[in-house]
């Protein structure tokens, strides 16, 4: 599996399922994020708006280099603290970036960033049999209940 670095988008729509385990096992245990992204997370949870979930398994990251710290603050000028942490380390260490956000996923594209969202790792799951197809659709459904938007309906004619 490729490294994968998740923002926020991503994360909270697993969590209003309670499925965080798919991300888990479609990563193997290893996906990587930022402590802004997991700040973020806690407001939706403190607002009421996100479950109490245990992401204590996801590798948090800092920015490290002079590179990684000056994309970072070009992108702040456009996209959220997360987002733009996220993306500055996929482009600076050549990882993918899990998004749903249009404008990071817009960014990610133009610095040739592999981008995936919700909808790519419920495919995966599918894929890899972590999840039956049938499945997928309902956390599909379940999510876009909850407030995600999906291009799609279900699953199906993506696999």
């Amino acid at each position: 599996m490729v490294d994968a670095v998740v923002d926020n988008t991503v994360l909270s729509n697993f969590a209003l399922i309670k499925r965080e385990d798919v991300l888990m096992k479609v990563f193997d245990g290893v996906l990587y994020t930022f402590t802004e992204v997991l700040q973020e997370f806690q407001l939706g949870k403190d607002r009421g708006i996100l479950p109490d979930i245990d992401w204590s398994w996801i590798r948090v990251l800092e920015i490290e280099s002079e590179q990684e710290e000056h994309l970072f603050e070009r992108l702040t000028e456009r996209l959220g603290m997360g987002e733009s942490a996220c993306l500055s380390l996929a482009v600076n260490r050549n990882i993918k970036i899990l998004t749903d956000d249009l404008d990071t996923r817009n960014y990610a594209q133009r610095l040739a960033v592999p981008v995936s969202g919700t909808i790519g790792v419920l495919v995966l799951a599918v894929k890899k049999g972590i999840i039956s197809l049938e499945e997928g659709n309902k956390s599909l459904v379940e999510m876009v209940e909850n407030g995600y938007y999906s291009p799609y309906n279900a699953l199906d004619d993506l696999l």
